[in-house]
C-alpha cells in the first residue's frame, strides 16, 4: 500500500505541476495584456483553486481517496479551461483594440469612412448642381440664389402647381435700405442685355429691339458703350440705325455735356445721307438756348427750317424768344419772321390785366369799407 500510494502521489505531482506550468503560462499572458487593456478591458477574477489543499496533503503523505483525487482533477481542469477562455477572450479583445487603433491612426480610411454633416463640409469641394435650381436661374436671371431656392422648395411642396400666394412671397423684391441710382442703372442693363441675348438666339432681332438697348445704355449715361453698340450692333444685324437712334444718341450726348461728339455724329449721320430730325434739332437748339447762345441757336433754327421745312418746338424755342424779349432783340433779329409769333404771348398779357384787376379790386374794396366808417 505504501508503494502504491507513494507512486500514485508522484503522478499526481507530475499532473499538477503540468498544470500550475500551464497556469503559470496563462497568468503572465494575462499580466502582459492587462497592462494595455487597463481602462479597455475589466480585469477577470480569478477563481480559488483547490490545487493548495491537495499539495498540503500530498506533502503530509495522508491518504488520497478515488472522490477527493476525482473532484480535485475536475477543478484542475476547469480552472485550466477557464483560464484558456479568459486568455482568449483577452486576446480578442485586444486585437479588435489594435485595429480601431490602426483605423485611427490612417487617415484615408477615417475620412472616407466617416460621415461628415452638411454644415461641417468644406466650401471647395464641388457640389453637384440641382438641374431645377439651373433651370430656374436661366428663366430668371439675375435673381438671388436664396430666392431661387425659396421657389424651387414651393414647387418640391406638392405634386401639381405651387400656390401664386406663396410664389408671390419669394419672388418679391424687397429694396434694400440703403441704394444708389448706379445700382438700379447696372440692374436695369443686366437684365437688357439678358433679354438681347435671348432674342438673338430665338433670331427676332429687328431695329424696334436694337433701338430699345440703344435707349438703355443711353439712359445709362454710357457713352463708349452706346458709340459702340450703335457703330456695331446695326451693321451685324444687318440694319441701318433709323432717325430714332440718332436721336437717341444725340441727346445722350447733349446731356452729357458733350457738343463736339455730338456736332461730329451730326456729321457722319449726314455723311450716311440721313439727317436729323426734329426733334434732334430742338434738343440743340434748348441747349444754346439755356447757355444764351443766340447766334448758334438761330443757326440751327434756320438750318432745321431749309431740311423740314418747319423750326423746331416751342419747348426747344422758349429760352430763345425769353433772350430776345430780355434783351429787346426780338425785331432785330428778325425772330418772329423766322419762326412766328410767341403763341404764349396773350396768356402773359392776360395774366398782367389780371394782376392790374386784382389791385383795383382791392383797392376799391378798401376804399369801400372807408367810406362806410366815414359814414357811422
Amino acid at each position: 500500500n505504501g508503494m502504491e500510494s507513494s507512486s500514485f502521489a508522484s503522478s499526481l505531482n507530475m499532473e499538477n505541476a503540468q498544470i500550475e506550468s500551464a497556469m503559470n503560462g496563462a497568468t503572465t499572458h494575462e499580466s502582459t495584456t492587462r497592462s494595455f487593456l487597463s481602462e479597455v478591458v475589466p480585469t477577470p477574477e480569478r477563481q480559488r483553486s483547490p490545487a493548495a489543499s491537495m499539495d498540503t496533503m500530498m506533502s503530509s503523505n495522508n491518504t488520497i481517496y478515488a472522490d477527493d483525487y476525482i473532484e480535485w482533477a475536475n477543478s484542475q481542469s476547469a480552472s485550466a479551461s477557464a483560464s484558456a477562455v479568459t486568455a482568449e477572450s483577452i486576446n480578442s479583445e485586444l486585437t479588435s483594440v489594435e485595429n480601431e487603433i490602426s483605423e485611427m491612426e490612417d487617415p484615408a480610411t477615417s475620412i472616407d469612412n466617416t460621415a461628415v454633416q452638411r454644415q461641417y463640409e468644406s466650401l471647395l469641394e464641388e457640389e453637384v448642381e440641382d438641374p431645377h435650381i439651373l433651370e430656374l436661374q436661366k428663366i430668371l436671371p439675375g435673381l438671388p440664389m436664396s430666392r431661387i431656392e425659396k421657389i424651387s422648395d414651393e414647387f418640391s411642396r406638392s405634386l401639381g402647381y405651387p400656390s401664386i400666394l406663396r410664389l408671390a412671397v419669394a419672388l418679391r423684391e424687397n429694396m434694400p435700405e440703403a441704394f444708389s441710382p448706379q445700382c438700379l442703372t447696372r440692374k436695369n442693363l443686366a437684365n437688357a442685355k439678358h433679354l438681347m441675348t435671348e432674342a438673338e438666339e430665338e433670331g427676332v432681332v429687328d431695329a424696334h429691339l436694337l433701338n430699345g438697348m440703344l435707349r438703355v445704355y443711353a439712359n445709362s449715361g454710357r457713352i463708349e458703350p452706346a458709340l459702340r453698340f450703335y457703330d456695331t450692333e446695326f451693321k451685324n444685324h444687318g440694319m441701318t440705325p433709323t432717325t430714332h437712334s440718332d436721336r437717341l444718341l444725340m441727346e445722350m450726348l447733349i446731356k452729357k455735356k458733350r457738343i463736339s461728339r455730338a456736332f461730329k455724329l451730326k456729321q457722319d449721320i449726314e455723311k450716311d445721307g440721313r439727317s436729323l430730325d426734329l426733334l434732334s434739332y430742338g434738343s440743340l437748339v434748348e441747349h444754346f438756348g439755356k447757355h444764351k447762345q443766340l447766334g448758334s441757336a438761330l443757326l440751327l433754327i434756320k438750318e432745321c427750317m431749309d431740311v423740314h421745312g418747319s423750326p423746331p418746338g416751342e419747348k426747344s424755342l422758349k429760352n430763345i424768344r425769353l433772350v430776345c424779349r430780355q434783351n429787346g432783340w426780338t425785331e432785330q433779329v428778325g425772330l418772329e419772321k423766322m419762326v412766328g409769333e410767341d403763341p404764349l404771348e396773350w396768356m402773359r398779357r392776360g395774366e398782367e390785366l389780371k394782376r392790374v384787376q386784382n389791385k383795383r379790386a382791392k383797392s376799391s374794396a378798401l376804399q369801400y369799407g372807408m367810406n362806410r366808417m366815414v359814414d357811422i
